[in-house]
């Protein structure tokens, strides 16, 4: 063969060989990582105390807020006051 369609090969199965790898480590990362996740929890265990997530929820301009809700304290203008009890 030619030299040159040689080195054309070579360069062809160095960039193959190079995607194939990262192609491998995009499909082995999450679940290595998913992996280490559940050992972490186990190794430490969640806080019994639990804060309130009610304050950081995120709300549409669109939503009404809901007057029989106690966690939604509105002002005249219907707003919510975020993160005041």
């Amino acid at each position: 063969m030619n030299e040159s369609v040689t080195y054309l090969i070579k360069f062809c199965a160095m960039f193959l060989l190079i995607l194939f790898l990262v192609f491998i480590l995009a499909v082995v990362t999450p679940k290595l990582a998913a992996k280490i996740d559940k050992l972490i929890s186990k190794i430490i265990k969640p806080k019994p105390e639990r804060v309130d997530d009610n304050i950081y929820k995120v709300k549409s301009i669109y939503d009404i807020p809901d007057k029989n809700n106690p966690d939604e304290k509105n002002n005249e203008n219907g707003d919510i006051e975020n993160g005041k009890k």
